[in-house]
């Protein structure tokens, strides 16, 4: 039991100095202020030193608790790569699995897998967080990333899993009173809708920028997709958003000679967990599910 109290101690303790706040640490960890207070309290106590400065405005590691993170941050390492080793040499899927991904590619192709994966393997606690931010994951513990276009030399191990292209769109009730698009350039002359202001395209292999201007700006793609069948002007949006639409004649794709071509799309995972039957399932039924759609489609 001492053993176990030590490392709640050490747990909350460096969740502590992590955030700089009790009441973050507490958050985090689910528990209450007052339990994580408790908690590294006894610690101190066990240990016979102060680890912490506490004032009413902050929390300050002392110079002995700056020292006591690092090997703690080592120790909780070590027992994090003992439990994925043991999770490796096992053949069925359990334990934890955290994906950090974003988008309608992230909800429409990534996500049922998973959820057949939480279905299928009762063992398995899945997590899926969606976010635009690009996630380190290594230091906040993820196991899979899913990133999309150019990746940066790193330590991570990628796959292709798909490709996505980009697409500029507008409905025909908005085209039939617009002036003539028959090149980027031509859009200075209209109403061009979204986050960005410079549209990327190709002519002759060689890439080159457009500054365009409009007067709805959203930074989701849902609501411009919204935006852009509703009439209010021309549109870029990804496969994912533009594809059914464009086939089913809601929106009329222009300017496909000057598209910038396809993005791929990747799963990316930490060197250690390669190896590890979570890591190693998921990507097969990713794989998989991919393979079954439509060959045409490119998310």
């Amino acid at each position: 039991m001492e053993t176990i109290r030590s490392l709640q101690g050490i747990i909350a303790f460096v969740k502590v100095a992590e955030t700089g706040s009790f009441s973050e640490a507490a958050t985090s960890l689910g528990v209450s202020k007052s339990h994580i207070s408790k908690t590294i309290s006894h610690l101190e106590d066990d240990l016979g030193i102060a680890l912490f400065v506490r004032s009413t405005r902050k929390v300050q590691l002392t110079n002995i608790g700056t020292r006591f993170l690092e090997t703690c941050r080592d120790s909780l390492q070590n027992l994090d790569s003992a439990k994925k080793e043991i999770l490796d040499l096992s053949e069925t899927p359990r334990g934890v699995l955290r994906v950090t991904l974003a988008g309608i590619f992230g909800e429409e192709y990534i996500a049922p897998v998973v959820i057949d994966m939480a279905k299928k393997y009762p063992d398995l606690k899945v997590e899926l967080d969606f976010t635009t931010r690009i996630v380190d994951l290594i230091a906040e513990k993820f196991d899979v990333g899913i990133r999309i276009g150019h990746l940066e030399s790193s330590s991570l191990v990628a796959q292709k899993i798909a490709s996505r292209m980009e697409y500029v769109v507008a409905s025909k009730s908005y085209l039939a009173s617009a002036p003539p698009l028959k090149e980027p350039h031509d859009l200075i002359s209209h109403n061009c809708i979204g986050e960005r202001g410079s549209w990327n395209f190709k002519k002759r292999g060689k890439n080159f920028q457009v500054s365009v201007k409009g007067n709805f700006k959203t930074n989701n793609p849902r609501v411009l997709q919204k935006a852009a069948l509703a009439g209010v002007g021309v549109a870029r949006l990804p496969g994912s958003y533009a594809f059914e639409d464009v086939k089913k004649g809601r929106l009329v794709s222009l300017l496909e000679p000057f598209s910038e071509g396809k993005k791929d799309i990747w799963v990316v995972t930490p060197v250690r967990h390669k190896q590890n039957v979570n890591v190693k399932t998921f990507i097969s039924e990713v794989k998989k599910h991919l393979s079954q759609e439509d060959a045409d489609v490119f998310f």
